[in-house]
């Protein structure tokens, strides 16, 4: 593997000019230029990947809430973008085909923190909701279904039924009842055979409890996922 896939990128700013000579009128790399990039030249890849610094944070930018975020994700543009220069056939302009490589990692970057931050933040009701919404159509499916977000639900519904084995049984049954066959806090006590005040105090606890196991798993899938 060539040194440049390995070492960072210099602190090169983009610039016009110096690409002229190398380039056709339409934008397109010269033939011995393109070569050269496809081959991971590190003089071809310093004055055209790295040299483009500026534009393809510009468009990261674009894409993610911080300057921060943008920032981080430079690098893996980087990446991904010497990754897949052997397969760059100079169709298109150099900056075109940059540009689609930055905007699919700040998409897959924010497609990955909008999961996790719905799983965390909402899973015990949203998968509680979306199984009453099924439990009401009688083929199971609720009226707009969607494949792609049925696979996101069933893995919804998965990870709550791990992480409520992880709960005492008193914590998951209170969960159960309550809040997925959706007793009344009444109908909860009548069941267990305690009062609606320690039904309120117990399903407090539960929720609380099951929160941090998903909390801890999530965490977990999140890092691996990196």
């Amino acid at each position: 593997m060539p040194d440049s896939m390995s070492s960072s990128p210099p602190d090169a700013r983009s610039s016009t000019s110096h690409d002229d000579a190398d380039t056709s009128p339409d934008g397109r790399l010269s033939d011995a230029e393109l070569e050269a990039l496809r081959n991971r030249d590190p003089r071809a890849v310093r004055r055209h990947v790295y040299g483009r610094r500026d534009f393809i944070k510009s468009v990261l930018r674009r894409f993610t809430e911080t300057e921060e975020t943008a920032e981080d994700l430079l690098q893996e543009t980087f990446f991904q973008a010497l990754r897949s220069l052997p397969e760059f056939r100079g169709e298109s302009k150099l900056s075109t085909w940059l540009y689609s490589i930055a905007k699919n990692v700040a998409l897959a970057r924010y497609r990955k923190d909008k999961r996790r931050s719905s799983l965390k933040d909402e899973t015990l009701t949203h998968v509680a909701a979306h199984q009453a919404e099924r439990s009401a159509d009688p083929t199971g499916e609720p009226p707009t279904w969607d494949p792609a977000e049925a696979a996101v639900r069933k893995e919804e519904a998965t990870v709550l039924q791990d992480a409520l084995t992880e709960l005492s049984a008193n914590y998951r049954e209170v969960i159960e009842l309550r809040d997925l066959q959706e007793l009344t806090t009444e109908e909860t006590a009548e069941r267990l055979g305690i009062t609606r005040v320690n039904v309120r105090v117990r399903l407090h606890r539960a929720r609380t409890k099951l929160k941090g196991v998903l909390d801890e798993r999530l965490d977990a899938e999140y890092q691996l996922a990196d």
